[in-house]
């Protein structure tokens, strides 16, 4: 590098600094994490909404309907990928305009979804959808921290995710309505990329320029970004906080794909009562993951999670391996192990905001977002292995999945507990890590 563009290099970071120092008037944290969370109502829904669409995708564009799992694996390979390429670049820039460009690609393969013409072209434009969700949702979370002091992150994180239970309530049930309507299952498609389009230049008109994160910014090199990324993805604090992420995302996937099937199978649920389950579930998530961030921030994760532990001992015993609920009880059952997926998840994903410094928090996010997917895909990959139809039409095997599932939520407590002495040894928390 010549001695012009060290100069050039230093001009332009000196310039980001001072943009970044400069006093700006910003919303209020509710308002600003609101704004987030209508965005990641879009990407949530984006990604449930395909959950019921199965049976149309293979009746339009003919392919045996047991292939329908690929479009939802390429998605969160993809966003995986997303993620961790992301995650070596995303801190360089106002959190803004990367947002911005992962929101407009998002959308841009989204409304592409309904030009697919057969199931190899659905799946390629899934996985880009996917390689943009990924970076896009790291963000969401990456600008509420920046925001939200730590003592408060916890219900913000909470609104944020709660935003998968509204999907449940709307996406499941508009995307059945659409597609058996004469606009076609595309239609989904395209409705989600118009409404993401919209909400993207709200939020990103409405949030402001995003640089407070730049006045920590090193002079960028290949030898010094890698070292970077290396420390960061090794540190003990972000390993734990992998593992958190990962056991929650594992678990959860190892019972949701399968929850349906055993609902029809073995809880005689007609197909009609299903879609009651799916309702009440993200009804109940709406409510109770809020809440969860509310008692995290008041009581710390650890003692959240033990509780979540419990109770999530209890409804998967009662469901899955004692399985005698009556017939008046299945659908409130069944929707609140829909719901306690995504509390679980709250509780970890709130507590692992406060490892990273504001100069890395958009990398961390992004590697954990991949975390998540790649576990989720791990999960719904692994759980056919253990399941298995008998001769009367029963799903069996359902009983190791939920011990399997119980091990992994009993896992979170004592890794919590680790993070929490890690964090606490580590004064310096809050001092930006060099990268050279």
């Amino acid at each position: 590098m010549g001695l012009s563009d060290r100069s050039r290099e230093g001009y332009l970071i000196g310039t980001a600094r001072g943009i970044a120092m400069t006093p700006q008037p910003r919303l209020s944290e509710r308002m600003i994490t609101v704004l987030l969370s209508t965005l990641a109502f879009v990407v949530a829904l984006n990604s449930i909404i395909v959950f019921p669409l199965g049976p149309f995708f293979a009746d339009s564009l003919g392919f045996p309907p047991h292939k329908v799992g690929f479009i939802g694996s390429s998605y969160s390979i993809a966003a995986a990928v997303g993620g961790i390429i992301s995650a070596g670049f995303l801190d360089r820039f106002d959190r803004r305009t990367a947002l911005i460009v992962c929101a407009l690609g998002f959308v841009a393969a989204t409304a592409m979804c309904a030009t697919a013409a057969n199931i190899v072209e659905l799946v390629v434009i899934r996985a880009l959808a996917g390689f943009f969700a990924g970076p896009l949702w790291g963000l969401l979370i990456a600008i509420a921290s920046d925001n939200v002091p730590p003592e408060r992150r916890g219900t913000a994180v909470g609104i944020l995710i709660g935003a998968y239970g509204l999907a449940l309530v709307a996406g499941l049930p508009l995307g059945v309505m659409v597609a058996v309507s004469a606009l076609g299952w595309q239609m989904n498609f395209v409705g989600v990329a118009v409404v993401g389009l919209a909400l993207t230049a709200i939020v990103s008109w409405q949030i402001g320029a995003q640089r407070r994160h730049l006045a920590e910014l090193r002079a960028w090199s290949w030898s010094g970004q890698h070292g970077a990324m290396i420390e960061l993805i090794t540190a003990r604090s972000s390993i734990l906080a992998f593992l958190l992420i990962a056991s929650a995302s594992y678990a959860a996937l190892l019972i949701t794909p399968n929850l349906a099937v055993f609902a029809i199978h073995n809880g005689g649920l007609s197909p009609a009562r299903l879609a009651d389950v799916y309702l009440l579930g993200g009804v109940v998530s709406v409510l109770a993951i809020p809440l969860t961030g509310r008692f995290v921030d008041s009581f710390g994760a650890a003692p959240v999670s033990i509780a979540v532990a419990l109770i999530t001992t209890g409804l998967l015993g009662a469901v899955f391996i004692v399985s005698h609920a009556n017939d008046m009880l299945a659908v409130p059952l069944f929707a609140m192990v829909i719901a306690l997926q995504l509390v679980r998840s709250t509780v970890n994903q709130a507590w692992v905001t406060r490892v990273p410094t504001a100069a890395e928090r958009a990398a961390f996010q992004a590697l954990v977002a991949a975390v998540t997917n790649l576990a989720q895909a791990a999960g719904a990959a692994s759980a056919p292995f253990l399941l298995d139809f008998a001769p009367d039409g029963r799903l069996v095997g359902m009983d190791i999945v939920a011990l399997l599932a119980l091990l992994l939520t009993w896992a979170a407590p004592p890794l919590l507990l680790m993070l929490d002495r890690v964090l606490a040894d580590r004064p310096s928390a809050m001092v930006p890590r060099s990268p050279s």
